[in-house]
């Protein structure tokens, strides 16, 4: 008689409830934790289902087979709540999954991505100008307003006014739901973050129409004309789905910009250097696509914020069979949690906790030692995987936002707690990161 298929290494916690109430009040320092006391592999039990948290290039392989693992059904049903459902990217797989991306990347293909430079850095110096006017300040509540903005008028055509001003404020109170208790009762976070998600979605409807009876030159309006091979088009309720699922997903670039502008002050070598190489090319006026990419060290620096931000803690799948990892099996069924803050300090970097954007330079190339060693926003090619869909998209956000940023200010950050409220998705720094922006 074959002996049971051993467990990987772990706890289920409480009755019923499991290791929820530790899992959602610090989930970087959960994950952690555990995976400093069981390895790469452990096991829990989260939000009344087991579940098996994984992370390292070495589980990539298996995380990326469609075959080993599904994505549908994956996510908690609170998280699904709160993104609006099953039918969205995240809970697609196979040829359903690779339509609905190649629909999607209408918005986010070179050429449109080349398309919102140059609004993107009307709004990006026009936060920078008002922030040099005000003295010291904290910035995170400006970067998530900047972020918004951003994604809004890029890819949903909206600007700044009362409809915008009432979609950021519907999205603060929505996020407060990922982190607080699931409960759907008066006075609870999660109740209010549903009612924000039904405002949202009926704001996010109205602007899909007014698309479709108007011209329009942004994403949304590409990801309308976009059609398969066979001439199929979005559905429009889909359409709303997905650019809720994409302002959720892209508003975490405001935790990015306020790592990039701390790590720049704290590492003035750094700084200087990539100061030095934006006064070279790019000193002023618009910034393009070829500046950019003329600028390598920019791009270690952007690539080494995204390695090293607390930024999202898990993506979500579901085991469709047995999975085998070293010495333990992940039975079919569970939930699997691929740990991509954990996954991103791995050992195949030198001094991973450390951070240093020569370890993307042409001579290190650390990323280079293992092909799945860096998954900033997920494994896997963007187009045939799980990629973030906004994964270019998010890199030219802080590219831009560093070049305006370092070619006409200064910076400073007193002293201030820089410890980070940790049951926040991503974590905030408790003194909301007080900054002094000056004009150069």
């Amino acid at each position: 008689m074959a002996e049971p298929a051993k467990l990987p290494p772990g706890s289920s916690g409480l009755p019923f409830v499991g290791e929820t109430l530790p899992f959602i009040s610090d989930m970087f320092g959960f994950i952690r934790a555990r995976t400093e006391r069981h390895g790469p592999v452990f096991r829990s039990h989260i939000l009344g289902h087991p579940t098996a948290f994984i992370s390292g290039p070495e589980v990539c392989e298996a995380w990326l087979d469609e075959n080993k693992i599904q994505r549908a059904g994956s996510f908690p049903a609170p998280v699904q709540q709160l993104f609006a459902g099953p039918g969205i990217l995240p809970l697609l797989d196979g040829a359903e999954h690779r339509q609905r991306k190649a629909l999607l990347m209408a918005a986010f293909d070179r050429e449109a991505v080349a398309g919102y430079l140059s609004p993107l850095q009307r709004i990006i110096e026009s936060a920078l100008a008002r922030w040099a006017s005000g003295g010291e300040r904290p910035l995170l509540p400006e970067l998530k307003r900047l972020a918004i903005e951003g994604i809004c008028d890029n890819v949903l055509g909206m600007e700044p006014g009362p409809p915008l001003a009432r979609l950021v404020a519907d999205y603060e109170v929505l996020f407060k739901g990922f982190t607080g208790l699931p409960l759907n009762l008066p006075g609870m976070s999660f109740h209010a973050a549903l009612k924000a998600r039904d405002r949202i979605l009926a704001q996010l409807a109205g602007q899909v129409r007014r698309h479709q009876e108007g011209a329009f030159d942004d994403g949304l309006s590409r990801v309308l004309a976009a059609r398969t091979a066979d001439g199929k088009a979005m559905l429009p309720e889909d359409v709303t789905k997905e650019m809720h699922h994409v302002v959720l997903a892209g508003v975490v670039v405001f935790a990015e910009l306020g790592a990039m502008l701390l790590e720049l002050f704290r590492h003035p070598a750094v700084r200087e250097k990539l100061v030095a190489e934006v006064k070279t090319a790019a000193p002023a006026g618009p910034v393009t696509p070829v500046q950019l990419r003329q600028m390598p060290y920019l791009g270690q620096v952007v690539m080494e914020v995204k390695r090293t931000c607390p930024n999202v803690p898990v993506i979500f799948g579901r085991a469709r069979v047995p999975i085998r990892i070293g010495d333990a099996t992940i039975p079919a069924g569970w939930n699997v949690m691929m740990a991509l803050g954990a996954h991103n300090l791995n050992r195949i970097f030198t001094e991973p906790e450390k951070f240093d954007p020569d370890r993307f330079s042409e001579v290190r190339a650390e990323q280079n030692r293992h092909p799945y060693a860096f998954a900033p926003q997920g494994a896997g090619s963007v187009l045939g995987g799980h990629k973030c869909a906004g994964t270019d998209y998010s890199t030219v956000f802080m590219q831009l936002f560093a070049v305006l940023l370092a070619r006409g200010y200064t910076w400073e950050v007193p002293p201030q707690d820089l410890s980070m409220n940790r049951a926040l998705v991503p974590p905030e720094f408790k003194s909301g990161l007080r900054v002094v922006i000056r004009k150069v």
